[in-house]
């Protein structure tokens, strides 16, 4: 049976934690920032946004504030439901969960025209946050 449910405590801290870590990620300071930039066509050493940048920045954000509540929200939920209580039941949940998922959907964007090098640093950053925020929701209730 699926348990709706969650913990507000670590669904925060899964939020903005995911929310903080992502903007690390991709940020400049990142070992992969300049591979993923360039691989969306972008000029790494570039720190300045046009006009058009700046006006879909809400957007932008406010999508990733959604999809990381929902990130959390939905990893709390498989990780409750199938009464994961070990760090490392909760990472092989997380796994299952990011190969099932979001490998998958990754794989179906190469329709968009994206080089393989935005696949491979987008799917390895999921697999961190999946097996490690798993791990974390399955020891803390």
């Amino acid at each position: 049976m699926i348990d709706w449910s969650f913990s507000l405590t670590p669904f925060l801290a899964v939020a903005l934690g995911n929310f903080f870590f992502s903007w690390l990620y991709y940020s400049p300071m990142s070992p992969f920032f300049k591979a993923w930039s360039r691989g969306l066509g972008l000029d790494p050493n570039n720190r300045t946004m046009s006009e058009d940048q700046k006006k879909a920045m809400p957007r932008l954000m406010g999508g990733a504030v959604v999809a990381t509540v929902l990130f959390a929200y939905g990893l709390q939920v498989v990780v409750n439901s199938l009464g994961l209580t070990t760090f490392t039941d909760g990472m092989m949940a997380g796994f299952v969960v990011w190969f099932a998922f979001a490998v998958s959907h990754s794989l179906n964007t190469q329709f968009e025209g994206r080089k393989p090098i935005i696949l491979v640093i987008n799917d390895f950053w999921f697999l961190l946050t999946y097996v490690g925020f798993g791990g974390l929701l399955a020891v803390w209730k």
